[in-house]
């Protein structure tokens, strides 16, 4: 795993000169309490030991925490931009590793409603983006609500996070049914969390690969697995990421490992990416 660590790196950087567009990647669950948002902080963490420079969107409307996963506040949210009040940069918190946080609440739905002028302001704010990141990861909220599928069927690529818990697999299958119909073109990746064993992970991945081709006639790939890990309970009291205050744990080794999956990922497909404007175009159109 280290050979392919270095190998990815170096893949990476060059590739980074060349690539022209930011990828969006979008991380969802079926249901809340499966450990979704420190997944998400934790990939990103992961994803800059591999050269890629990461913001993060909390799309989590309801619950939006990724700042204070990271122990820090945020003083304006992206409201303060929709309003024009202020700009992309100064909303921006700067997390560990230069990762970059876009605080969210209820603001990202307003969206929808904006003027004319108003929204070139913000999507030209927003694609400033570009030149700062490889990777857009949005934290969306859990389940099936509107604004979750919207940016779902918009992004690049969606990672669902589930256990092997049965209503966490139940929910998670709702959520797979919906995107089969709403953003059937989107690749989906599922990682299985808290597992005590590769062959519970893959068990697990089997059951919900099954039903999906039996009954949605749809495909997933299997990104990968965490181990159950109390560290991660540990890191969270601290409000510190796992791979700042544990970066040795088992779970977030997982998470290296998932990350140069990403990385791979990233490197091998041909499918052309939006970068953050197709990304606005494609979730203007849904709302």
């Amino acid at each position: 795993m280290h050979d392919q660590a270095s190998v990815l790196r170096d893949l990476a950087s060059r590739e980074n000169h060349k690539q022209a567009k930011m990828r969006v990647i979008a991380v969802t669950s079926g249901k809340g309490g499966v450990g979704k948002t420190s997944f998400t902080i934790n990939l990103a963490l992961a994803l800059t030991e591999y050269g890629q420079r990461v913001i993060i969107l909390d799309g989590d409307l309801g619950l939006a925490n990724v700042d204070i996963a990271f122990g820090l506040t945020a003083r304006y949210t992206i409201e303060h931009l929709l309003s024009g009040e202020k700009t992309i940069e100064q909303i921006l918190l700067t997390g560990p590793r230069g990762i970059g946080i876009i605080p969210g609440g209820s603001g990202v739905q307003g969206l929808a409603n904006l003027e004319r002028d108003k929204l070139k302001n913000v999507i030209a704010n927003l694609g400033r983006l570009e030149k700062m990141a490889d990777v857009l990861i949005i934290d969306t909220g859990a389940g099936l609500g509107h604004t979750v599928i919207n940016f779902l069927q918009a992004a690049d690529d969606i990672i669902m996070v589930t256990t092997p818990e049965p209503t966490a697999l139940t929910d998670a299958y709702g959520l797979l049914k919906s995107l089969r119909i709403e953003a059937g073109e989107v690749p989906i990746h599922m990682v299985i969390n808290r597992v005590r064993s590769e062959e519970d992970a893959q068990a697990t991945f089997k059951r919900l690969e099954t039903a999906v081709q039996r009954f949605l006639k749809g495909s997933l790939s299997f990104l990968g697995w965490v181990y159950d890990d109390t560290l991660v309970g540990r890191s969270v009291m601290l409000q510190e990421p796992l791979g700042i205050s544990f970066p040795d744990s088992s779970a977030y080794r997982c998470i290296q490992w998932i990350a140069g999956k990403v990385v791979g990922i990233n490197l091998t497909q041909q499918r052309q990416v939006g970068g953050v404007r197709g990304f606005l175009s494609k979730l203007l159109r849904s709302f």
